[in-house]
């Protein structure tokens, strides 16, 4: 009984991946992942963490063991985009910033797109 209890458990943490993402601050923002986790639901824990309405600006930036940089692709999931065994460290980004930052209708939005260094 108890064997099959462990063995249960070793199948869970298979299939949930620790995941470190550094916001734009510099402070990280850990969470744990379904194997399956599409790159949406991520974009979306970290946008909730800092209650961001307006996403369209941000991205979620990984670099790969050969040092390249990649947006991580909201569509797909998040364990065949990483190269690296887990656990997953990536960065949120500003993706595009806002042609009229008077607009801007959130003040996180605005001081999140240009108060930070890149």
């Amino acid at each position: 009984m108890l064997s099959r209890l462990m063995s249960g458990s070793v199948r869970n943490l298979e299939r949930e991946y620790l995941c470190t993402v550094r916001l734009l601050d510099d402070t990280e923002y850990t969470c744990t992942i379904q194997r399956d986790a599409k790159g949406q639901y991520l974009f979306d824990l970290i946008c909730h963490h800092l209650n961001l309405l307006e996403k369209d600006y941000f991205g979620i930036r990984y670099v790969d063991p050969d040092k390249q940089r990649h947006w991580l692709e909201f569509t797909k999931s998040i364990s065949k985009q990483m190269k690296s065994q887990p656990p997953f460290t990536m960065c949120l980004r500003v993706k595009f910033y806002p042609p009229d930052p008077a607009a801007l209708k959130e003040e996180i939005t605005s001081w999140l797109s240009f108060s930070h260094k890149r």
